[in-house]
């Protein structure tokens, strides 16, 4: 692969904040990073710098922050000496406004010949049966793709995992719960999962394509919702987090990329890789995880979480719909964790009465004290004032009429509610070693769901 500029970098991970040495190779306008430069066979991760900021990081010794709107989260690297830090930051720059290559990684490929198939009715289903329409997405450890299974023409949206980037990343368990939470779970707002398989280098779930886009795509237009539209957001989302309460399910990873809009306009949760079962405010986790804008103070403690992260993060995004930017929001990931810690929470006086409000409720620092945290859990929250206009029988069916409908495409080929950064990507598999660990075991991986 030939590549702009590559070399050593620290980076700070959300999983787990310790900075890692990590080799990095910038190709076009993406930053790829690998465990080592001897060990190198498929990317770790993936750094997307369209419409991204480089900037120095003056808190640490030759620290350079990459941020953006568009970007999960902000993220901090660290040179090896100031000359490093100097050339990074040029060709970063370089990179962002477009003077550079767009070559992709050449990684080994999966022939694809070895699939365990999912089957439904006594049909087994497999890659083989879908066409790939476009690119949707990319995260980590794969991308989505929007695909059409041939024989019914039904388009879908396919999550492709590399196997050995899960297992590099320790996250072998957190995908097969992630598999089957969306195998159990049947509620209007939340994603259902179709098939699921996998050959040798990868994992495939096959979920329901959403065609209004992800919210981050339209609240990065329009900056902020004015009230109705996100009270309309926040109770659908109230009802499906509740959905997952009373199965013991804990979501952890709520955030405007993670919640995609229908053709209707009607919200969907989606992205389960973080959620975890069996848990209850008896029966705590203590994994440090999330997206920092919206980490609850009990996980940047590390003294165990339940229930009520969700209910934070719920009022973060909340916040955010209304405001335009999380209440706790800095570039430098330390400094915001402290806010969220430290700092009194504060609105623009816009924000409604009733509004600020339900966001104090959900916001308080305490778990224990949160709006949300009794045995009750969401049957509280639905009864605030902000939701007095709110017909919960009449909003589980569907029945509201969204505040705003999304534009959809006619095209099956074409998804005009998705960044073009991914949408304009040439349509092809994931790139993938085959992995032949044995103490990964992904186990039967297939399923069919009967309800198509």
């Amino acid at each position: 692969m030939s590549s702009d500029y590559s070399g050593y970098l620290k980076k700070k991970g959300a999983v787990n904040p310790g900075l890692k040495k990590r080799w990095f190779e910038l190709v076009g306008k993406r930053l790829f990073y690998y465990k080592s430069h001897q060990k190198k066979k498929a990317p770790v991760g993936v750094i997307l710098l369209k419409n991204a900021e480089v900037t120095l990081n003056k808190q640490v010794k030759h620290g350079i922050i990459i941020s953006g709107k568009h970007l999960k989260r902000t993220y901090m690297l660290v040179a090896l000496n100031q000359k490093e830090q100097e050339t990074w930051v040029k060709e970063l720059n370089k990179a962002i406004k477009g003077e550079v290559s767009t070559e992709t990684p050449k990684i080994e490929q999966d022939d694809g010949k070895t699939e365990m198939l999912a089957t439904t009715k006594g049909e087994s289903v497999g890659l083989k049966d879908f066409d790939l329409l476009c690119v949707l997405g990319r995260g980590a450890f794969g991308k989505v793709i929007k695909v059409k299974k041939k024989d019914n023409k039904k388009v879908y949206a396919m999550k492709v995992l590399a196997k050995d980037m899960l297992i590099k990343q320790k996250m072998v368990e957190y995908t097969k719960s992630e598999k089957s939470i969306l195998q159990q779970i049947d509620h209007p707002f939340i994603v259902h999962l179709r098939y699921a398989f996998q050959t040798p280098s990868k994992l495939y779930l096959v979920l329901d394509f959403l065609s209004g886009g992800e919210l981050f795509f339209h609240l990065s237009k329009e900056v902020k919702f004015d009230v109705d539209r996100a009270r309309f957001y926040t109770a659908e989302l109230v009802l499906a987090i509740g959905h997952l309460h009373e199965n013991d399910i804990i979501y952890r990873d709520l955030k405007p990329e993670n919640i995609v809009l229908d053709a209707e306009g009607h919200i969907q949760m989606t992205d389960f890789g973080l959620a975890k079962s069996a848990i209850s405010n008896q029966n705590p986790t203590y994994t440090f995880c999330g997206t920092p804008e919206y980490l609850a103070p009990e996980i940047i403690k590390g003294k165990g979480h339940s229930k009520p992260v969700d209910w934070w993060s719920l009022g973060i995004l909340l916040y955010e719909m209304l405001v335009g930017l999380p209440p706790f929001y800095s570039e430098n990931i330390n400094e915001m964790y402290e806010l969220i810690l430290k700092t009194p929470l504060k609105f623009p006086s816009f924000v409604p009465s009733d509004a600020q409000s339900l966001l104090k409720g959900l916001l308080e620092r305490d778990p224990g004290k949160r709006l949300g945290s009794g045995s009750s859990d969401y049957k509280e929250i639905k009864k605030h004032e902000f939701f007095s206009k709110i017909d919960w029988e009449k909003l589980y069916n569907r029945q509201i009429t969204p505040p705003f409908v999304p534009k959809t495409d006619k095209d099956d080929s074409t998804a005009g509610n998705f960044d073009t950064e991914f949408t304009s990507e040439r349509v092809v598999d994931s790139f993938a070693v085959n992995v032949r660990d044995e103490k990964a075991d992904f186990g039967e991986f297939d399923f069919a769901n009967d309800k198509q």
